[in-house]
C-alpha cells in the first residue's frame, strides 16, 4: 500500500481521528486545571475559547468516526482531513504551552516533609515576621503615625503603557464609574492603602514601587506586609509574606534559590520548605534595595527576576525612581507606582500635631527645611531636631550652588 492509498484508507484516517479526539479531550482537562492560574480576563477569555474550539472540533469528529462504512466516501475523507489539519494547528502550540509551563504551574516538590511540620513552620514564621514587620514600623515611624502619601500611576515603568485608576474617589462622577479600561485618572488620593492598589484585578499582587530617597518606600512595604500577615495568619491558603533585602543577592544567583539561602541564613528555615512553598505558591516574597546593588548587578538581578516573576503569582519590588530609570532595565511586573513628594498641605497638617510653631517657621524657607520636609524621611526628624519649634526664616540665594550648599548644610547638621 503506497503512501496515497493510506492517506485516504478510511480505517487509518479513523485511526488518526481517534487519537486525536484522546489529545483534545486531555487538552481541555489540562486547560480547565489551569483556569484559576490565569489572573487576567484576557487569559481566561483565550482558554474558554480554546475549551470552545476543542469542544467543536471534538464533536464534529465524533460524528465522523462513527459514521457507517458505507458513508465513508470522498466527502467523507476530504471532511476527516480538515478535522485533522484544524485540530492538529491548534493542538501543537497549546501542548507546547502547557508543556513548557507544567514544570512549575502543575508539578510539585514529592511531600517529603510532614504536614504538621510544614503548618508549624508557617505559624512559627509568620509570627516572626509580624514581630519583625511591628518592631521596624515603630523605629521608622519614631512613635508616630503613617504620613498620608500619594502615588502616582508608572505602569510604563514595567513596560505597560496605558493608564489606570490608583485610588478612585469615594464618591465619583459617573463618568469614573465606567469599566476601568477607560478611566484616566493616574494619581492617587493621599492616603491611599497600597494593599488595594496590590489587589486591583490588573495587578493582581504583581507590583513596582518607586520614588525618591526618604520618599518612604520601605515604610510602604512594611505596611504592605503588615496588611498580608493577618489574613495569612487567619487563612491556610494565604501566602505568606516575606520581607529580603536584595542587596544580599549574589550575581547571577536564581532568586528562588537566593531566597532560600536567604531565610535559612536569616530563621534557620530548610531550604526544602522554602523550595516547597515556592513550588506550591505559598511564598509572597516582598523585595526591598533593589537599588542598592549598583547599575550593573541590578541589570542581573532584573534578569533574574524577570525569570522569576513568571512563576509567581505575587511579587513586590521596591526601587529608587532615579536608579531604576538609569538601569535601563524593565522589571516585568503587571503594575507600577511613584511615592510623590509631599504637598504643603500634608505637611502642614502633619505638623500642626507638634508643639511649637514648626509650620510657620519652614514654609518661607523654601529652599530649606521645607524642600528636605517633602521627603518623609525627614519630616518625621522636623519636630525631633526643633521641639519648641521655629522661627520665621527667609532666605534668598544669589545662585544655585548656594542654594544647593545651604539644603545640604540643613540636611546634614540641623537634622
Amino acid at each position: 500500500m503506497n503512501l496515497a492509498e493510506l492517506l485516504t484508507n478510511p480505517n487509518i484516517l479513523q485511526r488518526l481521528l481517534l487519537v486525536e479526539l484522546a489529545i483534545f479531550t486531555c487538552i481541555i482537562g489540562l486547560l480547565i486545571n489551569r483556569f484559576e492560574e490565569q489572573k487576567s480576563p484576557l487569559r481566561r477569555i483565550i482558554v474558554i475559547a480554546l475549551c470552545t474550539i476543542y469542544g467543536v472540533l471534538g464533536a464534529v469528529g465524533g460524528n465522523l468516526v462513527f459514521k457507517p462504512s458505507a458513508e465513508q466516501d470522498t466527502e467523507w475523507i476530504k471532511q476527516v482531513w480538515w478535522i485533522l489539519g484544524i485540530g492538529y494547528l491548534f493542538a501543537l502550540p497549546t501542548i507546547a504551552y502547557l508543556f513548557k509551563t507544567s514544570s512549575v504551574n502543575q508539578t510539585q516538590i514529592p511531600r517529603k516533609i510532614p504536614q504538621e511540620n510544614l503548618q508549624r513552620w508557617r505559624k512559627d514564621l509568620l509570627g516572626v515576621m509580624a514581630a519583625e514587620v511591628n518592631m521596624r514600623l515603630d523605629d521608622s515611624l519614631h512613635n508616630d503615625h503613617l504620613i498620608q502619601l500619594v502615588m502616582a500611576d508608572q505602569r510604563e515603568q514595567v513596560g505597560r503603557p496605558e493608564k489606570i485608576t490608583v485610588n478612585p474617589s469615594n464618591s465619583p462622577p459617573w463618568w469614573k464609574r465606567l469599566p476601568k479600561f477607560r478611566r484616566v485618572t493616574t494619581e492617587s488620593e493621599a492616603g491611599q492603602k497600597v494593599i488595594e492598589v496590590f489587589n486591583q484585578e490588573d495587578i493582581a499582587g504583581k507590583l513596582l514601587i518607586l520614588g525618591a530617597p526618604g520618599s518612604g518606600k520601605t515604610t510602604m512595604l512594611l505596611d504592605l506586609a503588615k496588611d498580608l500577615i493577618t489574613p495569612a495568619q487567619q487563612q491556610p491558603d494565604q501566602p505568606i509574606p516575606i520581607i529580603a533585602e536584595l542587596s544580599d543577592w549574589k550575581d547571577d544567583q536564581p532568586i528562588a534559590e537566593w531566597l532560600a539561602a536567604n531565610l535559612k541564613f536569616r530563621y534557620n528555615l530548610p531550604e526544602a520548605i522554602t523550595q516547597e512553598w515556592i513550588t506550591t505558591r505559598q511564598l509572597l516574597p516582598l523585595l526591598d534595595g533593589l537599588d542598592e546593588l549598583g547599575l550593573e548587578r541590578q541589570r542581573l538581578c532584573v534578569q533574574q527576576l524577570n525569570q522569576f516573576v513568571k512563576h509567581v503569582p505575587h511579587v513586590v519590588v521596591c526601587c529608587r525612581e532615579e536608579e531604576y530609570k538609569a538601569g535601563e532595565q524593565i522589571l516585568k511586573m503587571r503594575g507600577a507606582v511613584c511615592l510623590q513628594p509631599l504637598t504643603d498641605e500634608q505637611i502642614k497638617n502633619y505638623l500642626k500635631g507638634f508643639k511649637g510653631p514648626l509650620w510657620e517657621g519652614i514654609q518661607q524657607d523654601s529652599e530649606g527645611l521645607l524642600e528636605l520636609a517633602r521627603m518623609p524621611l525627614l519630616l518625621h526628624l522636623i519636630p525631633v531636631a526643633y521641639p519648641d519649634g521655629l522661627k520665621r526664616v527667609g532666605r534668598h540665594f544669589k545662585d544655585d550652588k548656594a542654594k544647593e550648599d545651604y539644603r545640604n548644610q540643613c540636611q546634614g547638621k540641623r537634622i
